[in-house]
């Protein structure tokens, strides 16, 4: 997604803009859409346009991808991501390192826009904000 953000961003789209097209859209409508009649159904109920594009570049991402995923199933097979979460989460700073990043991702322009952007949807209101979900929600302590 930040890929896709970032591109966007790059070629004159507003932050808002970019947000929209690269995850609003997935979150309120696709992949609901998809949830509910999956994914081949997808492929033949959506725009002449978006078939064509899917279909033309699925078989790229696929091939783009499948290298970085085959990497990650080996890390996980052989330990290596266990090992290195055990490591990490056991140092005295561990909370204080993961707030920095959290931090930064929330501070980053695409969340940035996704707030704004849920903030103007109207059921947003009622539900109170999400500071309650998530590491924001929980206490620190130290």
């Amino acid at each position: 997604m930040e890929a896709q953000f970032y591109t966007l961003r790059a070629n004159g789209h507003s932050p808002s803009e970019a947000f929209n097209e690269t995850c609003e859209e997935l979150t309120q409508s696709l992949i609901r859409l998809v949830d509910e009649n999956g994914m081949d159904w997808m492929y033949s109920n959506c725009s002449q346009t978006a078939q064509h594009g899917a279909l033309k570049w699925r078989p790229i991402f696929k091939k783009a991808t499948n290298p970085v995923f085959k990497k990650l199933y080996k890390s996980v097979k052989t330990m290596k991501e266990a090992k290195e979460v055990i490591r990490d989460t056991g140092c005295p700073d561990y909370k204080e390192k993961m707030l920095a990043k959290l931090s930064e991702l929330h501070n980053h322009e695409m969340w940035l826009a996704g707030a704004a952007v849920r903030s103007l949807r109207p059921h947003e209101a009622a539900k109170g904000g999400a500071a309650s979900a998530g590491w924001g929600g929980r206490k620190v302590v130290k």
